[in-house]
C-alpha cells in the first residue's frame, strides 16, 4: 500500500474506535468476497480477492480473516489482528474465532433503505448461519450499525484532499468542455471529448457514458449522450464526476447556445439560470450542523415554485464521497419515494451535492438549466468546495 492509502485507513481507523464502544450489538461482522460488500474499502482502504471476515468488537479488538495471498495490505496498516487461511477456506478459523468472541449479538451490513449499508449477500449469510444459530432472525442479528453510516459520512483530512483534487480536476474538464462546445456538434461528440480528456487526467468517471451530456431539445435524465446537436437558442448541460484515488465529485453545468448576434441569454432562459442559482445558494446559506436535510430541500423548493418553476421531483441533494450516492442523510423530501433519509440533520464532515435542477425541455415547457454544487459542512457551518458560476457561459 502506498503512505497515502495507509494513512487513510488509519484515519478511519481512528474514527471507528469512537464508534464501537456504541456498537447495537457485541460484535460487528463484515464479510465479503470478491468485492461484494461496498463497506469494506472504506474499513480497509481498497478490496481482496478471496472470501474474507472482519470482525469489530464494543471493546475495539479487530481481526481479518483474509486469504493467504490477501494479507499484506492488512498487515502493512497495523490496525488488524490478521488470520490467514489456505486452501481449508475462510469457515473454520471464523468458527474459532466466533467460538472465542462469543457474541451473543452480531450487528450486519443489511438495510432495507440504504443500499450502501447491504452489503452482505445471501449466500455469506447462509454460510454464517452454519456457523452461528440465527433462528429467530431479530434475536440475535442486527442491522448494520450506525457505526458504518457515521464511518462513510464523515469524512477525515486525507478523504477531503482526494475530494479536492476530484473536484478541481471535474472543474478543469468542464471549462474545457466549455471551450470545445460549439453549434453542431453532438451530445456523442462532447461525451467523447469528456473521456478523452478524463484519460489525460489519469482518472475515471463518475457515472454515464463519460459525462451526462443533455441539450435542452432531448431534455434532462440519465440517458446516453445522443447524435442530438447543440442548436443555437437552445441550453446544453453536463453533469459528470471523476474518480481520484476512490473518491468522487459530482458538478453540473449548464450553457446557453448563442444565436447570432446574441450576448447573453434570453430573459426567460436568464429566469431560470438565475432562479435555479438562486435556489441553490439560498439553500447553501442554510447549511450548518443541526438543520435537516429535508429543511434545506424545501429552501430551494419552495424559492423555485415562488418564482414560477415547478420543483424538481428528486432531492435536492446526496452525499458524495467513495460513491457518487454515498448513502446515509439526504437532502430530500419527506415523501414515499425517499421515506426518512431526509429527517436526520447534517453534520460536520459530511459532503453533500446541492443540485436545485431546473427541469424541462425546449420547445415544450422550457429548457432545461441544471444547478450542481459540492460542499463541505464544517463545524461552522459550511465551504463550498466547487465554484458556482456568477451568470450562465456562453457557447
Amino acid at each position: 500500500m502506498n503512505p497515502r492509502d495507509v494513512e487513510l485507513v488509519r484515519e478511519k481507523h481512528a474514527q471507528l474506535d469512537g464508534f464501537l464502544p456504541n456498537l447495537e450489538a457485541d460484535a460487528w461482522l463484515v464479510l465479503t468476497r470478491e468485492d461484494s460488500d461496498p463497506a469494506v474499502h472504506l474499513l480497509t482502504g481498497g478490496g481482496m480477492v478471496g472470501e474474507a471476515a472482519f470482525l469489530f468488537t464494543k471493546d475495539g479488538r479487530k481481526t481479518a480473516i483474509v486469504a493467504d495471498y490477501d494479507t499484506g495490505p492488512f498487515e502493512h496498516t497495523g490496525v488488524f489482528d490478521v488470520v490467514s487461511y489456505g486452501t481449508g477456506g475462510f469457515m473454520q478459523p471464523l468458527q474459532d474465532l466466533l467460538e472465542k468472541v462469543a457474541p451473543k449479538t452480531l450487528a450486519l451490513n443489511v438495510s432495507q433503505g440504504d443500499p450502501l449499508a447491504d452489503g452482505l449477500s445471501v449466500g455469506m449469510l447462509h454460510k454464517l448461519g452454519r456457523l452461528f444459530p440465527i433462528e429467530p432472525f431479530d434475536a440475535r442479528l442486527r442491522p448494520a450499525p450506525s457505526a458504518l453510516a457515521d464511518l462513510r459520512a464523515l469524512k477525515t483530512p486525507e478523504e477531503l484532499r482526494r475530494l479536492r483534487e476530484a473536484i478541481r480536476i471535474t472543474e478543469t474538464v468542464l471549462d474545457e468542455v466549455g471551450a470545445f462546445m460549439q453549434p453542431g456538434k453532438t451530445e456523442r461528440e462532447v461525451a467523447a471529448f469528456v473521456k478523452e480528456r478524463h484519460r489525460h487526467y489519469g482518472v475515471t468517471h463518475s457515472f454515464g457514458d463519460g459525462a451526462n451530456v443533455m441539450v435542452g431539445h432531448v431534455g434532462m435524465g440519465h440517458r446516453p449522450a445522443s447524435d442530438a446537436p447543440l442548436t443555437p437558442g437552445d441550453t446544453v448541460v453536463v453533469d459528470m464526476g471523476v474518480f481520484v484515488d476512490g473518491y468522487t465529485s459530482d458538478i453540473q453545468r449548464s450553457w446557453y447556445v448563442r444565436r447570432e448576434g446574441e450576448t447573453a441569454p434570453p430573459p426567460d432562459i436568464q429566469h431560470r439560470f438565475q432562479t435555479g442559482s438562486d435556489a441553490m445558494m439560498k439553500a447553501i446559506a442554510a447549511m450548518e450542523p443541526g438543520v435537516a436535510g429535508w429543511e434545506l430541500d424545501a429552501i430551494a423548493r419552495e424559492h423555485l415554485e415562488a418564482n414560477g418553476i415547478p420543483a424538481y421531483t428528486h432531492a435536492l441533494g446526496h452525499q458524495i464521497g467513495r460513491a457518487v450516492h454515498d448513502g446515509g442523510t439526504t437532502l430530500a423530501p419527506l415523501n414515499e419515494r425517499y421515506g426518512d433519509r431526509g429527517k436526520p440533520a447534517i453534520r460536520a464532515g459530511e459532503v453533500y451535492t446541492v443540485e436545485p435542477v431546473v427541469h424541462g425541455r425546449t420547445g415544450v415547457d422550457g429548457p432545461p438549466v441544471g444547478h450542481e454544487q459540492d460542499v463541505l459542512v464544517t463545524e461552522e457551518g459550511h465551504e463550498i468546495l466547487s465554484h458556482p458560476p456568477e451568470s450562465m457561459p456562453l457557447v
